[in-house]
């Protein structure tokens, strides 16, 4: 860290800067003022310590100074009781802190160290902010298919319009990390982001959730609680699954949308909020509006901006290049894949899409040392299964486990089920032709969700 030290006192300057010097920082002291801001308008420091009453420029002139040719440096500024409250007053302009004469080496250094960890802070801050962006960076959402292509462009536009967007798309094509990346690369990406899944919560505590309750609203409410859109304020909501959310919430969620307020549950005043809302659905939206499932003014609100993300089946190009991409993120650089092992990845259908592929891969490289996946690692569901038929034949294979076979299939028909049903959990059952209960029971023990 740089230090200036200001003090037109020669004792007192000299004291500072030894104790600072001895303690490792970069130091540089001036008696006038004048020349302290000149050094730094040329060098620029990290910490500058002033004192209040000086000949030529006070305490605050060099404040306001500093922080004119950069408002991040911290000012440390120094008085005599008799000017506590200037001190005090310095600060509201911006100081960092200040020290009250006679002061020891030891407060000097206790309030230099505390400056020095806010501005490693604040850039380890910057730092994160910046690495969320590359994160989330449009060309970070993985694919080089023509439709992929055409998703880039139309995110850029519509990061930049502050507008409520919808993503449509089967379970696991990536809604959440579109979500993301239009946040951050919108003009609200340093403020909130706040998600809620709609399809965990009953009625009444997806309101609780969304719009908070003040205390005794209802039993358990022991104390007031803020919703999701007021934590959100000036940032971005994220409702996923928005298509589970009841009548009654719909009603409510549409009066924010309109007014930018609401109430919180047992609240009596309303709450204004500034939030851009991003939601997504697993399913047609407007089907459901058409019978009469969910409002077609509340869906009109949230679809201002669509976004319709393609299945995997659909953009089968982009699998070659998720893989090596999953591979780099598990620290797999060097991972190969034979002809046939390719050949088996790319016919497959992918009713899971981009995250069922992504978990196929890590239990494939979970279970083998080899940096070559060949087609014989691939479950059975993958290898041998292809647009949800069933096993063709087992030539080529030398030893069967039966009960690993009938559990891939399985696995695979519960999972295509339940995605096939739009996450309906009844309408699964029936294009199985079992119960219902059999259904969630065979979802818990192939951990499907």
């Amino acid at each position: 860290m740089r230090i200036i030290v200001i003090d037109d006192e020669k004792i007192k300057r000299t004291t500072m800067t030894d104790v600072l010097n001895k303690s490792g920082y970069n130091v540089e002291s001036f008696e006038s003022s004048v020349a302290a801001i000149t050094h730094f308008e040329k060098f620029g420091a990290d910490i500058v310590i002033t004192d209040i009453r000086m000949p030529d420029l006070d305490g605050f002139e060099v404040l306001q100074k500093i922080k004119h040719v950069n408002p991040d440096t911290a000012v440390i500024m120094i008085t005599g009781y008799g000017t506590i409250e200037s001190a005090v007053e310095a600060m509201k302009l911006g100081a960092f802190d200040y020290l009250t004469k006679p002061f020891s080496s030891d407060q000097l250094l206790l309030v230099v160290k505390k400056a020095c960890r806010f501005l490693e802070l604040e850039i380890e801050n910057i730092n994160l902010k910046e690495k969320l962006s590359d994160i989330y960076s449009f060309h970070n959402i993985v694919g080089k298919s023509k439709v992929m292509r055409q998703l880039y462009g139309k995110l850029e536009t519509i990061s930049k319009i502050d507008m409520s967007v919808l993503i449509e798309g089967e379970s696991g094509t990536g809604k959440e990390i579109v979500a993301n990346a239009i946040h951050y690369n919108s003009l609200r990406k340093n403020k909130p982001f706040i998600k809620l899944s709609c399809a965990i919560l009953n009625e009444s505590l997806l309101e609780s959730e969304l719009f908070g309750h003040v205390k005794g609203a209802f039993t358990g409410a022991i104390k007031d609680k803020k919703g999701r859109f007021e934590l959100a304020d000036g940032g971005t909501l994220f409702l996923d699954d928005v298509d589970d959310i009841r009548p009654s919430v719909q009603v409510k969620l549409l009066r924010v949308l309109q007014e930018k307020e609401f109430e919180k549950v047992g609240g009596s005043f309303p709450i204004k909020v500034d939030v851009r809302l991003i939601s997504a659905t697993k399913v047609n939206l407007l089907e459901k509006v058409k019978k009469h499932e969910f409002r077609e003014d509340l869906y009109y609100r949230l679809n201002v901006v669509p976004i319709n993300l393609p299945p995997l089946r659909e953009r089968k190009e982009d699998i070659v290049l998720l893989l090596n991409h999953f591979a780099k993120k598990i620290g797999k650089e060097n991972l190969k894949f034979s002809n046939d092992a390719l050949e088996a990845f790319v016919n497959y259908d992918w009713p899971g899409n981009v995250r069922q592929l992504e978990n196929i891969l890590y239990r494939i490289v979970a279970f083998s040392n080899s940096d070559i996946i060949t087609k014989n690692m691939i479950p059975l569901e993958i290898s041998q299964i292809h647009h949800g038929g069933l096993p063709i034949n087992f030539n080529g294979v030398e030893k069967i486990q039966f009960d690993k076979i009938v559990e891939e299939i399985e696995s695979a028909a519960i999972n295509w089920a339940y995605i096939k049903a739009g996450g309906n959990q009844s309408k699964a059952a029936e294009l199985l032709g079992i119960k219902r209960t059999t259904f969630r029971d065979k979802m818990i023990k192939y951990n499907i969700n």
